[in-house]
């Protein structure tokens, strides 16, 4: 009997020691961060790097009418320039594209000129709100206020099909003048080739 109730009390303790080691192995599988086998890891792919895209710009083409430095004659010319968002950005590019210096041609539209207000109403009549600096059109000598103003006609009107007469203001007022056989008062005109003086050159062929 006493020898049963020593290995009663060894069976016992080796119980207790197994339940030990059980909750030992539990605590240290929570704590210690299980390793992780790393050849086993596939390695992530790289994203592909996007590649900047060029932007392109929209152009359109326009047609500008000049008054040549000898005679009563406008010549035209084409360009290409970039399209804006509004009809009003469009017009003021083409109107600075008047402005510039071309060879054997004279500029329409006199120096310090800005265009302050641009709008076209539902009957296609373009309204242009000068500065006062474009009242020195009417100051030029013989038929040159005459070809600037049919230079700027011509010139919005085959370049816009939306714009079919044109409109002159001076600081929001109409200009109370005429120049030639234009009259300002009211919205003008274009005359092209056949219609009535003055005649346009053709541009060159080719």
């Amino acid at each position: 009997m006493p020898r049963l109730a020593r290995y009663a009390r060894l069976w016992w303790w080796l119980a207790l020691l197994g339940v030990s080691s059980g909750v030992a192995v539990a605590v240290a599988w929570q704590i210690v961060p299980a390793t992780i086998a790393l050849p086993s890891l596939r390695p992530r792919s790289p994203s592909p790097q996007s590649t900047p895209r060029s932007v392109t710009v929209e152009e359109r083409r326009v047609r500008l009418f000049l008054p040549q430095e000898t005679g009563e004659t406008l010549k035209e010319l084409e360009r290409e320039i970039p399209r804006r968002t509004s009809l009003g950005e469009e017009v003021r590019a083409l109107l600075r594209e008047l402005a510039r210096d071309v060879p054997g041609c004279r500029v329409p539209i006199p120096p310090g000129t800005e265009v302050r207000q641009v709008f076209l109403d539902a009957f296609g009549i373009l309204y242009l709100d000068f500065s006062k600096e474009v009242q020195a059109v009417a100051g030029g000598p013989g038929t040159e206020p005459e070809l600037a103003i049919s230079a700027i006609v011509n010139t919005l009107t085959a370049s816009f099909s939306e714009v079919k007469r044109v409109q002159f203001l001076v600081d929001g007022k109409e200009m109370a003048s005429r120049i030639g056989s234009w009259d300002l008062r009211r919205p003008v005109t274009p005359r092209f080739p056949g219609e009535e003086n003055p005649p346009v050159v053709p541009p060159p062929q080719g």
